[in-house]
């Protein structure tokens, strides 16, 4: 079946479509385009529409012909976490699951479609992936689609889609995936495609970019472009400009060690790679404060190493391949 993969972020829109040759991916078409003003955020028809013609749009420019997609449920909309549970059956799970979410869910089930799948077993412990999604969320992407003239395959976290797109990188190596969006940091630990732990937190790009802004007296479009530009960068500007951004940053990098001490306290896992996704990966500076802080090897998502096409098109994408994880993960998935 022919399929695209679709990641509606709350700054961008990516899409991309891949087919299977042997063990590497080829290039049928790419793109990437502004998210309307509201997205996803608005229930009104109007910006709903506004977002279904983007899409549109930035398919028929990629080249897309199928109508079929899979795409991502945005992570700071949805309930996404490693549950612990004794060792028992695949039928004594469910039933233990919805007791545990019941507690832990900020909404009442009724109002929620849930998937689980088990991502470690032993003799005495069973570790469950659970994801929560809204029924409303669900709702206004399906609606969406209806507008866009598409067919879902499956909606999933942006979480199982990273995952799986970065599964190569480190080999057998115990990770951590920090993914940078526009609204929320999403830390996934990971080997291979096992995920040992995942949690996400309010703060990423549209931070740093408000940090900028109110420092420098700045319209926040014109913020992000220096923000892009200039970033860390302790020679610039005096280095007023990493002073603004560096509490922000700082921040983070607490939560990732939180991540990394959790790993080694509770699962027992060492943390001997990071890597950095989404938009604000390439922020000048940033992998190597992150290197500096932890002592951890840093290295930048690259999901178009999977994938082969002629070199002028894969240059195109260099400057910004690690906001296409998500994407690439949901086009390589297996329906």
């Amino acid at each position: 079946m022919s399929f695209f993969g679709l990641d509606i972020g709350s700054d961008s829109i990516k899409i991309i479509q891949l087919k299977k040759e042997g063990e590497r991916f080829h290039l049928l078409g790419a793109g990437m385009s502004k998210t309307p003003e509201n997205g996803l955020e608005s229930e009104a028809e109007k910006d709903l529409v506004a977002v279904a013609e983007a899409i549109k749009k930035l398919k028929s420019e990629a080249n897309i012909l199928p109508i079929q997609a899979v795409a991502s449920l945005p992570e700071r909309s949805v309930f996404t976490r490693v549950i612990d549970l004794p060792a028992m059956s695949e039928g004594e799970i469910s039933q233990a699951l919805h007791w545990e979410l019941e507690e832990i869910v900020p909404l009442p089930l009724s109002e929620a479609n849930y998937d689980w799948q088990i991502v470690q077993s032993s003799a005495s412990k069973t570790s469950v992936l659970v994801a929560v999604s809204p029924k409303t969320l669900i709702s206004k992407y399906l609606h969406i689609f209806e507008l866009a003239g598409l067919q879902p395959i499956a909606f999933e976290t942006e979480v199982l889609a990273t995952v799986r797109a970065l599964a190569a990188i480190g080999g057998e190596k115990t990770k951590l995936i920090v993914d940078f969006g526009s609204k929320s940091t999403n830390i996934m630990a990971t080997k291979g495609e096992q995920i040992i732990l995942t949690r996400s937190i309010p703060s990423a790009g549209k931070a740093v970019t408000r940090a900028v802004s109110g420092s420098f007296s700045l319209e926040e479009k014109v913020a992000e472009e220096y923000v892009k530009t200039y970033g860390l960068a302790k020679e610039q500007f005096e280095g007023k400009m990493a002073q603004a951004i560096l509490p922000v940053v700082e921040a983070g990098i607490n939560e990732i060690k939180k991540s990394l001490n959790f790993c080694k306290d509770e699962k027992k896992e060492e943390i001997n790679l990071i890597i950095l996704s989404g938009g604000m990966a390439n922020l000048p500076g940033l992998s190597e404060i992150i290197t500096e802080q932890l002592g951890i090897e840093v290295q930048i998502a690259n999901p178009f190493n999977l994938i082969t096409a002629n070199e002028s098109t894969l240059a195109s994408f260099k400057g910004f391949a690690s906001s296409f994880v998500v994407a690439v993960g949901l086009a390589i998935r297996e329906v």
